[in-house]
């Protein structure tokens, strides 16, 4: 199937809309701005919605919206599932897309719940195989409100006594 090519600012309506890479602005309460990225869009079988992705929050602030200039080489502090109204809810819009490879960026691994039985572990959304309890150590891939990702970026740039 052939994408057609995407115009940006992009208000996405549904994660069909959403290629690993794409960022958008994460307003933040000092008038600053952090970034959210697309990190990937599970495929058909691994989704729970057709309006959830993997989301990740650079380590990224400026006093300007990002741009694929500007993020370059930042990585990610946070990754999660979240909902494309994490989206259409703090910054709005996707604003342009860079390459994840580019800035050394891909999903991370968790595991699918806090107890391995009944559970896999996971690269981003996909499954690589069943847990075990060795794999305690690894983070649990958690499901993000809408608000999630600005609140993360607040607490890391804006209010890091409360961190």
């Amino acid at each position: 199937m052939t994408r057609k090519r995407l115009d940006y600012p992009l208000v996405p309506k549904s994660a069909g809309w959403l290629v690993p890479g794409q960022f958008w602005a994460l307003p933040l309460s000092d008038g600053t701005f952090g970034c959210g990225r697309v990190i990937e869009v599970p495929a058909a079988e691994h989704r729970v919605s057709r309006m959830e992705f993997l989301a990740g929050v650079l380590d990224w602030r400026d006093t300007s919206e990002p741009t694929a200039a500007s993020i370059s080489q930042a990585t990610c502090f946070a990754q999660g599932r979240a909902h494309i109204r994490a989206i259409t809810r703090s910054g709005g819009a996707v604003l342009g897309v860079r390459d994840l490879a580019a800035d050394g960026i891909e999903p991370w691994v968790f595991r699918g719940a806090h107890h391995y039985v009944n559970s896999y572990v996971l690269r981003g959304c996909a499954p690589l195989r069943a847990q075990s309890p060795e794999d305690s150590d690894l983070p649990v891939l958690s499901t993000w409100g809408y608000g999630v990702p600005v609140r993360l970026a607040e607490a890391r740039f804006v209010n890091r006594a409360e961190v």
